[in-house]
């Protein structure tokens, strides 16, 4: 098989990303990425979550499933269908229930938070380097991804609880062992 630059290209972002994680080998990269793809396909194919925004993160076959649900039945299926994917060792569900109606000046709000988070994270020399997700409901905003140390985790949770207007903060980042 001929491989084009483009595919070559691609592949090596592929298997050279995530340094914050370089503890994966390039074929447990590509593993994480097919079953991340196969999480993904699975929810968008159930009818249920087909138009949710789920964060979906893979590390050696622990898929985190991140974001704001209406209720916690659908953080359960979510869960049970990602554990039901070859490739699965574990689910880390940091699927939250929205609290309250948010007013269309609170989105716009929630909007500004979440832009401001992730300008303090990459400001932070700890945070820069991961790939955290960032949701904000309400006002309060949820982190989730994976990190490689106890102390960068808490570094992203305190630059975020120092943005203005967050009320509170739901540090859901993974640190493997």
């Amino acid at each position: 098989m001929k491989l084009t630059p483009i595919i070559l290209t691609a592949l090596s972002a592929v298997l050279l990303s995530n340094a914050a994680l370089a503890d994966k080998s390039a074929g447990e990269s590509v593993d994480d990425s097919t079953t991340q793809a196969a999480v993904k396909t699975k929810l968008m194919g159930d009818d249920f979550f087909g138009g949710m925004g789920i964060n979906i993160e893979t590390h050696k076959g622990v898929v985190q499933l991140g974001g704001w649900i209406d209720d916690a039945e659908a953080g359960a299926k979510a869960a049970e269908l990602a554990a039901g994917v070859e490739g699965v060792t574990s689910v880390d569900n940091q699927l939250h229930v929205k609290q309250g109606k948010a007013s269309m000046g609170q989105t716009v709000d929630d909007t500004v938070i979440t832009t401001r988070t992730k300008a303090a994270h990459a400001d932070s020399a700890l945070c820069s380097s991961l790939s955290v997700n960032v949701d904000t409901y309400n006002g309060v905003v949820l982190l989730t991804g994976f990190a490689d140390s106890d102390e960068a985790k808490k570094a992203c949770g305190d630059a975020t609880a120092a943005v203005a207007n967050v009320k509170s903060v739901i540090n859901g980042i993974n640190v493997p062992e």
